[in-house]
């Protein structure tokens, strides 16, 4: 910390800019919320542990029915659950914060890359992407925009940005419809460049965005690198928790992945790779017959609903690292009704479970099978979110309902409740500072859990039913 306020201070001259006194501030917040929050937590671990297998072991002493008896024991396997991942979050994300703020990676060299853009029906959003891609700050690329059958003037629009603009050229292209992975597998087959960057065609990207993510490429070793994504439409409560869902959920998880270069879901709106992986990719996996300009083969498959989880995954299998770069961003536009987001939380969590079957079968059936790291973050992060959270989150709902019913240990479980949010606090402080967004984006934190809980465990389940009964899967 004091190396970089050095650092900060010794770029300002005389009298310190506003941008300056932020990221001063910014560091002090982090470094104020980060012992906090891990105490937090390992207060939830030991005293939540404690507390509610005392209170279960005085009414099984009283004779209370076993159902009472059990309640305050599935509290306590929530609080050990819950409390062990934000212990783990929390230090390692700090831990490559403060690596990657220590030892940014440089580049003095700006290979070509090519940016891939598919886009289906998108016409009141793909001339600002395109115009955002324009905007970077990179001295060679090239964007290829993929017309996916749209009934729209999503083509007419885009082919008003062909040709060649500065540093960069455009190319648009129009094919039938094939879903998503075909638009990217068509745009693979027709880039030039070593280095591959994947957005949305709703997608802002930050200027920087390019610069920052190239220069981790300096690294042999690294196979892609994860921006940030952030929601930019926050004109109501249901996008306002999405944002914060992106910065508690996947920005913090992402951060402490890349620790270890084993960042699981390299997010669809902003993701770079390397060509040689791809490649590897199409050679080891690729079944998609060739010659139909429709479903192009390449690295991209048809088989899941998460083509950026099941891409991400693939990559770590045969050895790849993946990192994350914060200051990269991907402003997108979050859904703003309930039965859009509903739509898709739906598809994340069926494709999730989808892409999940698949790595356990690939790892069991090909080498070079499991990587320990890959396969414990799978397991601790996507599998608990996926089946153990869901779970623990009803039945803790239920148990807490039945202790307050009985009037059984009231300041158990509000003192319960009150780590809970004491956690999402520091972590909202913490993290925001890290990813530089706006504390305002901290107002619905204390009914975060209603909507994780709630809402996002009910799409949950719908996908679980579906997924099971091999439900039809329907592409745009």
């Amino acid at each position: 910390m004091a190396q970089a306020v050095s650092t900060i201070r010794s770029q300002c001259s005389v009298r310190p800019s506003r941008s300056i006194v932020a990221s001063l501030w910014r560091e002090y917040l982090i470094d104020a919320a980060f012992p906090f929050g891990l105490a937090g937590a390992a207060a939830m671990v030991v005293f939540g542990v404690w507390q509610f297998a005392t209170v279960s072991a005085r009414l099984s002493a009283e004779g209370a029915p076993w159902w009472l008896v059990t309640a305050p024991l599935f509290l306590a396997g929530l609080a050990f659950v819950a409390g062990s991942r934000w212990l783990i979050v929390f230090a390692l994300s700090y831990k490559y914060y403060r690596r990657l703020s220590r030892t940014r990676p440089k580049s003095k060299d700006f290979p070509c890359v090519s940016i891939m853009v598919p886009a289906y029906n998108e016409q009141e959003n793909i001339a600002a992407a395109v115009e955002s891609l324009l905007r970077l700050d990179y001295p060679d690329y090239e964007v290829l925009v993929v017309d996916d059958g749209s009934t729209d003037r999503t083509l007419k629009i885009a082919e008003a940005y062909q040709g060649r603009h500065g540093s960069c050229s455009v190319r648009v292209f129009h094919k039938p419809n094939g879903g998503k992975w075909s638009a990217l597998n068509y745009a693979f087959q027709r880039s030039r460049a070593e280095l591959l960057l994947c957005v949305d065609a709703d997608s802002r990207l930050s200027t920087n965005a390019l610069r920052v993510m190239v220069a981790h490429m300096t690294n042999p070793q690294i196979a892609a690198v994860a921006g940030q994504v952030c929601v930019r439409n926050r004109y109501k409560l249901l996008t306002r928790l999405q944002a914060l869902e992106y910065i508690l959920d996947n920005g913090a998880l992402r951060m402490a992945q890349a620790d270890s270069g084993t960042v699981c879901v390299v997010a669809g709106p902003l993701g770079l790779y390397r060509r040689t992986a791809f490649e590897e990719l199409q050679l080891r996996f690729d079944d998609v017959s060739a010659g139909s300009e429709a479903c192009p083969s390449g690295p991209f498959q048809p088989d899941t609903f998460a083509e950026d989880f099941d891409l991400s995954l693939s990559v770590l299998s045969l050895g790849g690292r993946i990192v994350y770069e914060p200051l990269a961003v991907s402003y997108t536009r979050a859904p703003d009704t309930s039965i859009a987001l509903m739509n898709q939380r739906y598809r994340w969590c069926r494709g999730s479970l989808q892409v999940l079957r698949k790595y356990f079968q690939r790892g069991l059936k090909l080498p070079p099978g499991f990587d320990r790291r890959v396969l414990a973050w799978v397991t601790g992060t996507y599998l608990f979110h996926l089946l153990l959270q869901p779970v623990l989150f009803s039945t803790g709902v239920i148990s807490l309902l039945l202790l307050l019913c009985r009037s059984e240990s009231p300041l158990a479980v509000l003192g319960f409740l009150g780590m809970f949010q004491a956690i999402n606090l520091f972590a909202g402080i913490m993290f925001v500072c890290m990813l530089r967004d706006s504390f305002l984006a901290l107002l619905p934190l204390f009914v975060y859990d209603i909507y994780q809980g709630f809402f996002i465990n009910f799409a949950w389940v719908i996908s679980v039913i579906d997924e099971i009964r091999g439900g039809r899967m329907r592409w745009s």
